[in-house]
């Protein structure tokens, strides 16, 4: 397809996504337990306002970033490591944000504010190192060897977590778990406008790269062919995706499969080029992540259902049949 073809096409693309993401916001922050009207909050109603600015809009905005984040850091490592099942689940770096944060429920910690998130987002940083270690081979990465040390990491912390509950006061084990499961409660605007901040900088710091990325789908050995600094640009990339990832998880717990499902999606009805697929994916996971969200909320109108079961619900079948397609 010729490049006069291809941009009304992406230009049509982005303005449907934006343009869902935006009904998907509105949506989810008017409907509820209660459902509240924009109108109404336009219209001076004192509680409606208090309700949709204070509580529901800055929940509705961080579910979008999450998302948004998780399905850039998605489709990062998966062009890093040319394995359409990578994510940031399965190489470990959510795993080490839930190992934190049990760690410090464990501690008693949990009840002091802002403390498990950023014992959080330090065993993410933390998981991101040890694994980008045990790949290094004589000054190479390897993608297979990063892939199994986040799974054997994975298994290691798993068992973490299963310690750390089985220590923990049982005062505080539900508000961990409730983490576990992935959820927005208690969401802030400082969380949005600090999600905000590191999504623009990651976002901005793999687009300066991305033609070296687009590279990597014809393989490592083609792209050093091309003048591509393979190993600078695997460590500006998987740490750039694992540090936002680790801002993400921090703030909503652990949200599975938006960076596995996102990118698969928006290759299938898109395009390829790292370069377009970026926003791309980043509207696409802001769109899963506020629906799933939203749904956790009305389902069961007595309580709140973890958001990653939803985005299990998705990803799961989706990962069996990447399984079955790459046997």
């Amino acid at each position: 397809m010729s490049s006069t073809h291809r941009q009304p096409r992406l230009i049509g693309a982005f303005a449907l996504l934006a343009l869902l993401l935006v009904i998907a916001l509105l949506l989810a922050s008017s409907a509820g337990a209660t459902n509240v009207s924009w109108r109404a909050a336009m219209n001076g109603d004192v509680t409606a306002r208090a309700i949709l600015i204070g509580i529901r809009l800055p929940r509705a905005l961080l579910a979008a970033l999450v998302g948004a984040t998780l399905a850039v850091a998605g489709v990062t490592f998966q062009t890093l490591l040319r394995n359409p099942l990578a994510d940031p689940f399965i190489l470990g770096v959510s795993g080490g944000a839930a190992c934190g944060a049990s760690i410090a429920t464990a501690a008693g910690l949990a009840r002091l504010p802002g403390v498990v998130p950023m014992i959080a987002f330090a065993g993410a940083c933390g998981a991101t190192g040890a694994v980008f270690l045990l790949a290094r081979r004589r000054e190479y990465t390897d993608p297979t060897r990063l892939l199994l040390s986040g799974l054997v990491l994975n298994a290691f912390f798993s068992a973490v977590i299963l310690i750390s509950f089985g220590i923990s006061r049982q005062s505080d084990l539900t508000a961990a778990l409730r983490w576990m499961m992935g959820t927005l409660f208690g969401a802030t605007w400082s969380d949005v406008l600090l999600l905000t901040i590191l999504l623009l900088i990651a976002t901005a710091t793999l687009a300066s790269i991305g033609n070296d990325l687009r590279m990597f789908s014809f393989g490592e050995d083609d792209a050093k062919s091309r003048g591509v600094n393979v190993e600078r640009v695997k460590l500006i990339g998987f740490v750039t995706a694992s540090i936002v990832t680790g801002a993400a998880v921090s703030v909503s717990g652990i949200i599975g499969f938006v960076g596995l499902l996102v990118p698969h999606l928006i290759r299938m009805m898109w395009r390829r080029d790292f370069r377009f697929l970026l926003p791309l994916c980043a509207l696409g996971g802001g769109i899963l992540v506020v629906l799933a969200d939203l749904l956790s909320r009305i389902v069961v109108t007595s309580s709140e259902l973890p958001i990653g079961a939803f985005t299990a619900v998705l990803g799961v079948p989706f990962f069996l049949s990447l399984l079955r397609r790459n046997r």
